[in-house]
């Protein structure tokens, strides 16, 4: 909860500062982000059963890490999309992303660990040891998905600032348009000198 608070406010921070010198800023932090969080999730795995402490603190500053593209990923969603759709690209940013985290996680999880503990025990219950270090293992996957998702963020920076200029010319274009009289509703002229 404590990185959250930190985290979250940080991301936004960052973002606002660097934006404005660097188009490219916020998917740079959050690919940054993730990338920086995965070695520190991953070590805090590891020591577990090792060091009582370490794994808290690692933890900690990997979750700041993956805590920093909360705000940032909201406001890229909505400057890449016209004003009309955003509020809908919101909502499917915040669909998806708990769909995939929040409730796809825990099972994936889940079936990985189960599967590791058949596997090291197929005829036996499996001793404490076992179910732990399946568990272990299974959470790895998280580390997986976010190196991937640090890629797609360092692949994203390349096209972001294009995609926000398109939005902003079809904005203006649309501005522009709307601003422009109607021909179709001036009043008629009167004709004749009736």
């Amino acid at each position: 909860m404590a990185s959250g608070i930190v985290g979250v406010p940080l991301g936004a921070w960052l973002g606002a500062a660097l934006v404005k010198r660097w188009g490219r800023a916020h998917a740079v932090i959050c690919g940054v982000g993730l990338l920086v969080s995965t070695p520190a999730m991953a070590l805090a795995m590891l020591f577990t059963d090792i060091y009582p402490v370490a794994p808290f603190a690692l933890m900690f500053f990997g979750e700041i890490a993956l805590n920093l593209n909360w705000a940032i990923v909201a406001d890229m969603s909505l400057y890449v999309v016209i004003p009309p759709r955003r509020s809908t690209a919101e909502a499917f940013q915040i669909l998806i992303s708990h769909m995939f985290g929040d409730a796809g996680s825990p099972y994936l999880v889940g079936v990985i660990s189960e599967s590791l503990k058949r596997a090291s025990s197929p005829t036996e219950s499996p001793s404490l040891r076992v179910q732990f270090r399946s568990l272990q293992y299974a959470l790895f996957v998280t580390c997986f998905v976010e190196v991937i998702g640090g890629i797609f963020f360092l692949l994203t920076s390349l096209y972001i600032v294009k995609d926000k200029q398109k939005v902003d010319r079809a904005i203006t274009e649309a501005e522009v348009q709307s601003a422009e009289p109607s021909h179709s509703n001036a009043p008629e002229e009167d004709i004749g000198g009736e």
